[in-house]
């Protein structure tokens, strides 16, 4: 196949595990206790708008939370979930990302996150620049975490952070005939 260059195939099969993911995934970014690192990195917007599933997609009313420079943004979770990668709805000014996976780090009284070396459990980088579109930063594995901080070393304009967990096992409900019901 003419489009299936040396390494491609692995670029493929990556495409659609992300596919996969995304479709069986549960956004749990809501979930989370969302702050933006404090000291030199400063932003414009709100931190509400990463959450609140407005995009240039869906709403001309879509809020932008943006990144001059650089900066970090941190999601807390009260306990360890599932979590297999982030999606992000980039606007016009796009950068690279890079999503690291906490266990038991801390944001600190300084504004800044503290790990040891052993918290970190999984990362995931991109480096596209790709401008007014979903980008997603998916973990080489379902990752158990309690702490994520997203990234960016350029200048960014945020619309949507999702955070996808696996989708919980469906519970199996019985059906029972009215003849069963009513022997009970």
């Amino acid at each position: 196949m003419r489009w299936l260059r040396p390494g491609g195939g692995a670029a493929l099969l990556l495409a659609l595990s992300a596919v996969w993911l995304w479709a069986s995934g549960v956004n749990i970014a809501p979930d989370a206790v969302t702050r933006a690192t404090r000291g030199y990195n400063t932003f414009a917007g709100e931190l509400a708008f990463l959450t609140d599933g407005l995009t240039p997609d869906n709403s001309e009313r879509a809020g932008v939370f943006a990144w001059p420079t650089k900066g970090n943004l941190i999601f807390q979770f009260a306990a360890p979930r599932s979590v297999t990668g982030l999606r992000l709805r980039v606007g016009a000014d796009a950068g690279s990302y890079g999503a690291f996976a906490y266990l038991g780090a801390e944001f600190g009284e300084s504004g800044q996150t503290e790990t040891t070396d052993e918290s970190l459990v999984a990362d995931a980088y991109d480096f596209d620049f790709q401008a007014d579109t979903w980008v997603n930063l998916i973990f080489s594995a379902v990752t158990e975490t309690d702490y994520i901080e997203l990234m960016t070393q350029s200048g960014a304009e945020f619309y949507e952070i999702e955070i996808l967990a696996t989708a919980p096992e469906p519970t199996v409900v019985r059906a029972l005939s009215w003849g069963q019901i009513k022997q009970r």
